[in-house]
């Protein structure tokens, strides 16, 4: 599943059938290349979901046991290591050769298990139009900085 896929995706609470709220944001951990959050807005402002309570995603909607899982955002220490979706998108992908291969456009994860599974990057095009798409494994990837992604030639040529 695209990270994208999420972003409106209504979070709805199992236990008394309230909507929690809906998925504004994704967290990444960069380091450990999963996803460790949900960045909900609902009518008591922002909050988060970590990633571990959530029980199901289906189609319409993100399903948690109970609202009581969400965490207010204020106060909360953040890391180097974690990026939103936003942050993620646009980063350069470039190979340990010096090759740009594209900017990241999105993110697949488990989603079950929060961990991402590839990047995906375009180059070239208009709006989208006539792009190169590269699909990077996650096994592939050496490190996300603040404005680079680099990946292993080896690791994604065939």
């Amino acid at each position: 599943m695209k990270l994208s896929a999420l972003k409106g995706m209504p979070v709805v609470s199992l236990g008394d059938g309230t909507k929690v709220g809906a998925v504004r944001d994704v967290l990444v951990d960069t380091a450990a290349l999963r996803v460790v959050a949900l960045v909900l807005e609902g009518s008591s402002g922002a909050s988060r979901l970590p990633f571990a309570a959530v029980r199901r995603i289906g189609a319409d909607a993100v399903m948690v046991e109970r609202v009581e899982l969400t965490q207010g955002a204020t106060g909360q220490a953040t890391t180097e290591q974690l990026r939103s979706l936003e942050e993620l998108g646009g980063l350069k992908v470039v190979d340990g050769a010096g090759t740009y291969l594209g900017d990241v456009q999105d993110v697949d994860f488990g989603e079950q298990d929060g961990q991402v599974r590839e990047l995906v990057a375009q180059r070239g095009g208009i709006l989208g139009m006539g792009a190169t798409e590269a699909r990077i494994p996650v096994a592939a990837i050496r490190g996300i900085g603040t404005q680079l992604v680099t990946v292993d030639l080896a690791t994604t040529a065939g």
